[in-house]
């Protein structure tokens, strides 16, 4: 009764979240008028509403691709009518959404083309994100570039690798090439990974040990 009552509660916000930016009918139709780029993956629509595209994680502007993907997504989007599938809500009051432009799906295109990686389910559009996804790691675009998505240091003499742990918040370890597990460890420098030459200087820069180096 307890979970049924909650589910209930969270399909009503949500569906409170989406009416204030949808108002139905011919509004509707037409879309949302996007005011605002934010970054790769978020804008904010012409009432203020800020809103995430779903089922995906473009660099903060400073980081590897992070420019690019916020000038790529401007351009498709900035002063243009969108349409917003799927809503969602997320704890900071946004809405995630799939998005729509004179039928061109921006959440599959901003994967595909290497300014994003895909984070989770999509609903009907799951397998179109996956093959995205993958289109953009076999090719290398973007944030899958070498220039971003390292698995050997390009200086030798710092091969410690800093990882933020992708399932928890402000987790943060450095792995050195003695860790057990080192080898399958990537460093995403468009998400806030990075090399080290010293441990001591991946601790000043906020990372801990992995717990499976000894």
């Amino acid at each position: 009764m307890v979970r049924s009552k909650r589910n209930q509660w969270k399909k009503w916000l949500v569906g409170l979240a989406a009416g204030s930016i949808i108002g139905g009918g011919w509004l509707a139709a037409r879309g949302e008028l996007v005011t605002e780029v934010i970054d790769g993956d978020s804008f904010k629509i012409s009432n203020k509403q800020t809103i995430r595209l779903a089922s995906l994680d473009a660099p903060a502007k400073n980081l590897c691709f992070g420019a690019e993907a916020t000038k790529a997504l401007t351009e498709k989007i900035m002063n243009k009518r969108v349409v917003l599938n799927d809503l969602r809500t997320d704890r900071y009051g946004r809405i995630i959404a799939q998005v729509y432009i004179n039928g061109i799906h921006i959440n599959n295109f901003m994967i595909k083309n290497g300014f994003a990686e895909s984070t989770r389910q999509a609903g009907e559009e799951t397998a179109n994100i996956k093959i995205a996804n993958d289109y953009a790691r076999e090719k290398k675009a973007g944030i899958f570039s070498p220039d971003c998505f390292q698995e050997t240091p390009p200086d030798p003499e710092c091969a410690i690798k800093g990882n933020l742990n992708d399932r928890a918040v402000n987790e943060k370890y450095y792995f050195t090439p003695n860790c057990r597990h080192y080898t399958k460890v990537i460093v995403k420098k468009s998400f806030g990974d990075d090399w080290f030459c010293t441990e001591a200087e991946a601790r000043k820069a906020g990372f801990t040990a992995a717990p499976n180096c000894n």
